[in-house]
């Protein structure tokens, strides 16, 4: 697979992911759940092994803890949060 090639399919695998969790977001803003939470906050991660630029990994990164966060709260389960959190 050639360059312009590999290019366009990371640039599709993360245009998919964005939409999807477009419509994640939008549903949890209608539904709030864990499970959305969860789910959205697993997308926010896979972008991370997408893409190599520092700052777009920084605001990834920064996003999955958020819908992280609110996953654990919706299961009230905050003891050990921090270390979780560490962990991504």
């Amino acid at each position: 697979m050639n360059v312009n090639k590999a290019e366009r399919a990371e640039t599709w695998c993360e245009a998919v992911i964005l939409a999807a969790n477009e419509q994640l977001e939008f549903m949890y803003r209608q539904h709030a759940s864990a499970c959305l939470a969860l789910q959205i906050s697993r997308n926010y991660r896979l972008l991370l092994t997408h893409n190599e630029h520092p700052l777009k990994k920084q605001h990834w990164r920064a996003l999955s803890q958020r819908w992280l966060l609110s996953y654990q709260l919706h299961r009230g389960q905050q003891r050990g949060l921090s270390d979780m959190l560490e962990s991504l």
